[in-house]
């Protein structure tokens, strides 16, 4: 089975912010989001063309919205949609006494969450809009109250299944660098944040593939 037995086409919205208007600027950000870029292009049979890349200043609230729901639109049953966000995350907490994580943009103020950030229940609903077989978010964030939007895994399935039998159905997964109280680490020998330095080892070295079956899962990610 090849990636073109499984998707018609792989989709991806990368975004890495450095250098924020009113928040505290990070080193690695822009950096860890070429990266991946590059790593889907030589590594995953992605398209340039269907790729979307905004950094520091293009990635306003405004523009990443637009672009989240131009491709979610554009995805249709057959497709693989990534997203990938290397930046800040905030969580706020709700009067229902539970917690709700945001995304911040270039533009983003955490005193002022609601107006100018991006609530993680929105990338939910990307996922309720798209057609796309496969939706996976990988957040170089860490924040609170996330929304679980991917669906429950079969672990009676045997083992033996073709990677076409397990990839019919419809998935929507988020892989997350922490939690609220966990901020982004970076360290300038590494040249990345933690986050990507070991998405780069589990997928462009391959360490992920658990099963060594030649393909990697989100769940063996």
């Amino acid at each position: 089975t090849s990636l073109r037995d499984i998707y018609d086409t792989q989709w991806a919205l990368i975004i890495g912010i450095d250098k924020y208007h009113n928040e505290k600027n990070l080193e690695y950000a822009v950096k860890d989001a070429e990266a991946m870029q590059d790593l889907l292009i030589s590594h995953f049979g992605y398209s340039k063309d269907n790729i979307t890349l905004l950094r520091n200043d293009e990635a306003t609230l405004q523009n990443i919205k637009t672009q989240l729901g131009k491709i979610a639109h554009q995805t249709k049953k057959n497709d693989a949609f990534l997203v990938f966000y290397a930046g800040h995350g905030i969580t706020k907490p709700t009067h229902e006494g539970g917690e709700m994580g945001y995304l911040l943009p270039v533009d983003g103020n955490q005193d002022n969450a609601y107006a100018t950030c991006l609530p993680m229940n929105e990338l939910k609903s990307i996922g309720s809009i798209s057609h796309t077989k496969h939706l996976l978010f990988l957040m170089d964030a860490c924040y609170g109250g996330v929304m679980a939007i991917s669906r429950a895994i079969d672990k009676k399935a045997p083992g033996y299944l073709s990677m076409r039998k397990r990839t019919q159905g419809k998935g929507r997964q988020i892989i997350t660098a922490g939690g609220k109280d966990e901020p982004v680490i970076e360290k300038s020998e590494w040249g990345h944040s933690a986050f990507t330095l070991n998405l780069n080892r589990g997928l462009k070295d391959g360490n992920a593939d658990m099963n060594a079956d030649g393909y990697i899962t989100a769940n063996e990610l």
